[in-house]
C-alpha cells in the first residue's frame, strides 16, 4: 500500500513530490506535523524533496525532511480556501460536503493545473504564497501527477 494518494513528477520523470489528502476540516500544523509523523514511521515514505498534506482549508507542506519520521514543522502552511473555491465552484459542493475519493480528483486536478503554471506569473493565485515561496512550482513545472494506487 502506497503511503501517499498521489506523487508529482519532476518533467525529468523523477519523483518530487508526495502528497497526503484528507477531508479533514479546520486542521492545524500541529495536527498535521503528527499526522505526517505517524504516516512515514508506519507506512514507510517516498524519496521526494517535498511532502503535501492537503486538506480543504489548509495546504501543508515540507520541503526536505526526506524520510525522517520526526514530528517536524511544515515548512510551508497556505490557506486553500481561495485556493481551491474555484474547484468546489465546478463541482457545485462545499468543502464540507466532499468526500475522500472525489477530494483526491479534485487536487489532482489542481495540481495537473499546478504543472502547466508559469510560477512567475501566478496571476490567477492557484499555488498561494506559500507554495510560491518553497520552490515546489518551479520544480514541478512540465510535470506530471501520478495516482499511485491506480498504478
Amino acid at each position: 500500500m502506497a503511503l501517499e494518494d498521489l506523487i508529482l513528477y519532476h518533467n525529468d520523470g523523477w519523483p518530487i513530490a508526495a502528497v497526503e489528502v484528507k477531508t479533514k476540516l479546520r486542521t492545524t500544523p500541529a495536527w498535521a506535523a503528527q499526522l505526517r509523523r505517524n504516516l512515514l514511521a508506519h507506512g514507510g515514505a517516498l524519496p521526494a524533496e517535498y511532502f503535501l498534506l492537503v486538506t480543504p482549508d489548509r495546504i501543508y507542506l515540507w520541503r526536505g525532511g526526506g524520510t525522517d519520521p520526526r514530528d517536524l514543522p511544515p515548512t510551508h502552511v497556505v490557506d486553500a480556501q481561495p485556493i481551491f473555491e474555484p474547484y468546489f465552484a465546478a463541482t457545485h459542493l462545499r468543502p464540507n460536503q466532499i468526500e475522500g475519493d472525489a477530494f483526491e480528483l479534485l487536487v489532482g486536478s489542481w495540481l495537473s493545473d499546478l504543472t502547466r503554471l508559469d510560477p512567475a506569473t501566478d496571476a490567477s493565485g492557484l499555488a498561494g504564497d506559500g507554495l510560491a515561496r518553497s520552490g515546489l512550482l518551479t520544480a514541478i513545472r512540465s510535470g506530471r501527477v501520478e495516482y499511485p494506487a491506480a498504478a
